[in-house]
């Protein structure tokens, strides 16, 4: 089986780009927008057949955004990237059960091993989750 090159290169683009905003979303707490949504333009582009995972999880995500279990759009347009990665109902299942699981783990962190009371940055978390998916398709 040939691999397909393209899909490791969007893989490897979107990673390098979620590091990227991890870095800045840590030492400023915000970014320019366009970088998130041209990051989803991109991946809904080229992960077209996967679009109802990327409709789901943005209804997951914009249900997280209402909870308050998130602030700000950017983590909403990146939890939308990362439902295009998905390719069946079992990984949405686990997609979301790792969101939930590594936010509280990440936040529960942050106010008391760290200390910090103000909004914490998310998408460490959200690279944490593409990363673990990732792994998990490449093993599956």
């Amino acid at each position: 089986m040939i691999p397909n090159i393209a899909n490791y290169m969007i893989e490897a683009f979107v990673l390098l780009t979620l590091i990227l905003l991890t870095i800045i979303d840590l030492k400023r707490k915000e970014f320019p927008a366009i970088l998130t949504s041209g990051l989803l333009f991109v991946v809904a582009l080229t992960k077209f057949n996967n679009l109802e995972f990327g409709i789901m999880a943005f209804i997951l995500g914009w249900f997280l955004m209402e909870a308050e279990f998130y602030e700000g759009v950017a983590d909403l347009k990146i939890i939308t990237i990362l439902g295009f990665f998905i390719t069946q109902m079992g990984m949405f299942f686990l997609f979301t059960i790792m969101i939930l699981v590594y936010g509280v783990v990440y936040k529960v962190l942050m106010v008391k091993i760290v200390k910090q009371k103000k909004e914490t940055a998310f998408i460490p978390v959200l690279l944490a989750v593409y990363i673990t998916l990732i792994i998990i398709q490449y093993i599956i």
